[in-house]
């Protein structure tokens, strides 16, 4: 019953208002009012409840109309009052979105020098043109009942609608507050300044002193006592106004003549805009400070705190845990993966991403506990108590669990995984300065940073540093500058091995393997650094470069002519398990050209077996791309025979170790000779890694092996001599 219960409630108001308005009529022109207050409470409700409420104007207007005029007469004016309130908040939010808090100028402006001189020209006009169409209002009246009414329902506007206004946000918002006794202080002020004429004792005599006293308390209260304060002055400043202007010799008039009446309406404008103008213009100013302070102090992507409040609420909490005992901990909060997203999807859904993960490490934490954004994909989180370390194991696992729930970025699903490092300081109190604080706030950082890039090194969750990290971080330190110098100066290369057809004797295809040109001790074999690369969190923008080389090279032979092969790249056992592998693949393979048909994806049995069921849907979505699809060293890992036949792979490589034993080795030439008869039983060929002798290849081809790979026919070339021997063998 709302939809009823609101226009009714609004039309019960109306009514009371314009009964209001129209027994000043009396005292100011017959008919029609100097101040329309209704016209104000009109525009208050549409502007704040929307124009969903304009029949209860209408029925309001036509109710106090009725009372005094015939019901013709009565509809026709209540029509041009809701008119006049529904185009006045039609002007309001003609341009921009009106803000009915008048907190901005802008605002004011357009509602003083807009939508109420407008509506109300609407409102007068049809209200005047009723009452002579009737036969209500004199013809040589018109144009002085036309002003009057103009004025009349502009001040309605002003004066009565900022009040209900601002007065419904600040009680919304909590923010009531005003000095009290300085409020009082200029109300009282007011009343005794403007009633010394009444009493004969006008203080600036022919100038009626009171009345231009009044602009003083009403800028006193913009400049003072804020927007809500300030309308409840003006409407006061107005009454104290009016008053005079009705009292004759201590009794009511019947009469006010015209001049006056417009004289009074004009101050009574200035007075109300006055007011208005400078506390906008004062509380715009507030407001733009305010959002400079969130600026520097919060992120404003997530509307977390930022670096700066982080750093400075750190150094307050330990300062204090030096100096009066208590824990401290930190955590800190990397995301997995996250250029791979930002470049794939673009900045604008990272930017969502991380809103999304902000709220979820918010819902995720304690009332109590801090959080901040540092910058790009790190997050803190300052955990402050007696048990504040052991805590932050629950705070970082229930993080970790929110952000485990599916994130939907441009209709698709992505699961996000996090390193989390934890660090804690326990106070005592001491007398130490401001220096020792300040490195106290600065080793729980750098703790939190070296427990946070171990955890990521073991594949997420979250981490405690320990004093070992040090001794093992500088050493991990030096090796990862290393690798990562060679991947920015480009010391990273790609060399070939091709496999040969055994039944065919030609190149069917070819492994791209990284090495490692290092200026000091030149050509490195993967075998050397790539265990060391897994373990540093190099390992998914090395691997991705290796894959886009290897699809570049590609794509480069087949232009050239050296076609009908495919070149095999290793993922290793991060990179197939990155959420946005398959994002990865799309990307590199869009912008090398290279058909999907021409690329070989080889994983290990090992990483295949680590989750059955995530590897089954990867490998099924690689192989709906038409990605060829090769388990290597088989053999050496679970050897089940039933992720052979659920898994949709078109290979398995038999691990070089029994290779290099079939000669003198009867259990690895048995195992070797029965994995490819169960291979070719479930429609998957058979490649032999590791070949390098000529008995090896001969046993291979009579137990019917596929292909083969080894130094027997060719080791790891550069590009340039491996498309010389490929011309020669294809």
């Amino acid at each position: 019953m709302r939809w009823l219960a609101e226009p009714l409630a609004l039309a019960g108001a109306y009514v009371l208002i314009a009964r209001f308005g129209l027994w000043m009529a009396a005292y100011m022109h017959p008919g029609i009012s100097v101040i329309w207050p209704a016209s104000g409470l009109a525009l208050a409700a549409l502007a704040l409840f929307g124009r969903r409420l304009w029949p209860g104007i209408l029925l309001g207007a036509f109710i106090a109309n009725w009372i005094d005029l015939d019901w013709p007469v009565a509809l026709f004016m209540a029509a041009g009052s809701t008119l006049e309130a529904v185009l006045a908040v039609w002007l309001l939010n003609r341009f921009d979105k009106f803000q009915s808090n008048l907190e901005r100028v802008h605002d004011v402006i357009k509602l003083a020098l807009f939508a109420a001189p407008i509506a109300s020209l609407v409102g007068a006009a049809a209200g005047v043109a009723t009452l002579a169409l009737y036969g209500q209002l004199p013809e040589a009246r018109l144009m002085q009942a036309g002003w009057s009414w103009w004025l009349g329902d502009i001040i309605g506007f002003l004066l009565f609608a900022p009040p209900i206004m601002v007065g419904w946000h600040a009680w919304h918002s909590g923010n009531r507050s005003a000095p009290a006794l300085e409020f009082w202080t200029v109300l009282a002020l007011m009343l005794v300044l403007t009633s010394l004429p009444i009493v004969g004792l006008d203080i600036l005599p022919g100038l009626n002193g009171g009345h231009y006293l009044l602009f003083v308390f009403v800028i006193w209260a913009a400049l003072r006592l804020g927007l809500p304060a300030t309308t409840l002055v003006t409407l006061c400043a107005a009454a104290l106004a009016i008053v005079p202007a009705l009292m004759s010799n201590g009794a009511l008039v019947d009469f006010i003549a015209y001049p006056l009446l417009v004289n009074l309406q004009v101050m009574l404008i200035m007075i109300v805009l006055s007011g208005l103008l400078v506390a906008a213009a004062i509380a715009e100013r507030k407001l733009t400070e305010w959002r400079l302070d969130q600026l520097a102090r919060f992120d404003p992507l997530t509307g977390l705190a930022n670096r700066a409040a982080f750093q400075e609420y750190l150094d307050r909490v330990t300062a204090h845990a030096q100096r009066h005992g208590g824990n401290v901990a930190l955590l800190y909060l990397d995301l997995d993966h996250f250029k791979n997203i930002n470049d794939t999807l673009g900045h604008q859904t990272g930017d969502e991403l991380l809103r999304i993960v902000a709220a979820r490490i918010k819902a995720g934490v304690r009332k109590e506990d801090y959080v901040a954004r540092l910058g790009g994909d790190e997050f803190t989180v300052l955990v402050v108590g007696n048990q504040a370390a052991r805590a932050a194991a629950s705070v970082a696992q229930k993080i970790l669990e929110t952000l485990n729930e599916p994130i939907n970025l441009l209709g698709r699903d992505y699961i996000m995984s996090a390193s989390i490092g934890i660090s804690a300081l326990r106070g005592s109190v001491t007398t130490t300065g401001g220096t020792t604080v300040l490195d106290d706030a600065q080793e729980l950082m750098r703790q939190a940073d070296t427990a946070m890039y171990r955890a990521k090194r073991q594949h997420g969750g979250f981490l405690y540093f320990n004093s070992s990290m040090n001794v093992a971080g500088k050493r991990q330190l030096s090796l990862e500058s290393g690798l990562r110098r060679a991947l920015e100066q480009n010391e990273f290369e790609m060399h070939y091995q091709p496999k040969i057809h055994l039944a065919k004797d030609h190149i069917t295809g070819v492994e791209a393997l990284l090495c490692w040109r290092h200026p000091h001790s030149g050509i490195i074999g993967p075998d050397r650094f790539i265990a060391d690369i897994e373990a540093t969190n190099l390992i998914e923008p090395v691997g991705e470069w290796a894959l886009r080389e290897a699809c570049q090279q590609m794509t480069a032979w087949c232009r050239a002519g050296l076609d009908g092969q495919r070149v095999a790249v290793n993922l290793s056992a991060r990179q197939f398990a990155q959420p946005d592998l398959l994002l990865v693949l799309d990307q590199i393979l869009q912008e090398t050209g290279l058909p999907a048909s021409k690329l070989e994806l080889e994983i290990s049995e090992t990483t295949a077996m680590g989750d059955a069921a995530q590897t089954l849907k990867v490998l099924t979505a690689l192989k709906q791309r038409g990605v060829y699809l090769c388990i290597e060293s088989f053999g050496t890992g679970y050897s089940s025979v039933s992720y052979l036949k659920r898994f949709p792979i078109d290979s398995i490589k038999i691990d070089q170790s029994f290779v290099h034993d079939l000669e003198s080795d009867h259990d690895a030439a048995t195992i070797v000779s029965a994995i490819i008869q169960l291979a070719h039983s479930m429609g998957i060929s058979v490649i032999a890694e590791g070949v390098e002798t000529t008995g090896q290849r001969d046993f291979l081809a009579r137990h019917g092996c596929d292909e083969i790979q080894g130094f027997l026919y060719s080791m790891p070339l550069p590009a340039e001599d491996y498309a010389e021997l490929f011309g020669q063998h294809a």
